[in-house]
């Protein structure tokens, strides 16, 4: 089940994207690193703020009560069409069952209410995985950025999705 993230999923939201992103990472990234970034943008309090957040919203999907899945969109204000893509992370336990595109589609619905025309994302340029999920979902690379994790600088391709076409059933 896909639903909005409440505040009181916070805390399991907060463990979830740490375990998440030190098994996604920890390859290519230096412990002391990793470490910062987590303590940084992944505890609790971090997590019930961006639940809070009414430029943004969070969704999480479930099983057994558990999380499974997220996702985290902003509205981007300063031209108002445009949403950046923070996250979407899935267990991999339970990647290619759809649960990544179930995910986006929410992102997306709740953009496109929003106003927005398109959505961003940047993504680590070695996660293949990723990658494929967002050019198999319509989403073209149109640059790349610097994404600081701790002192590590990496780079990240710069995605971009034509939420227009995409809502109106057109291709993205």
């Amino acid at each position: 089940m896909i639903r909005r993230a409440r505040r009181s999923d916070a805390g399991a939201l907060s463990d979830f994207a740490v375990r998440l992103f030190r098994d996604t990472y920890s390859g290519d990234t230096a412990a002391s690193d990793l470490e910062s970034y987590i303590d940084e943008h992944f505890s609790a309090e971090h997590q019930a703020a961006e639940i809070d957040d009414p430029s943004a919203a969070v969704f999480v999907a479930t099983a057994d009560d558990l999380i499974i899945g997220y996702a985290h969109v902003v509205m981007r204000p300063a031209d108002g069409r445009s949403a950046l893509l923070n996250r979407i992370y899935v267990d991999a336990g339970w990647r290619g069952r759809g649960l990544a595109g179930g995910l986006l589609d929410a992102v997306v619905g709740e953009a496109g209410q929003r106003g927005a025309a398109h959505l961003e994302l940047t993504v680590f340029e070695r996660n293949s995985r990723a990658l494929a999920f967002y050019k198999r979902v319509g989403f073209a690379a149109i640059g790349s950025t610097t994404f600081m994790v701790g002192e590590d600088p990496q780079t990240d391709v710069v995605m971009r999705l034509d939420l227009i076409g995409r809502l109106n059933g057109g291709p993205a």
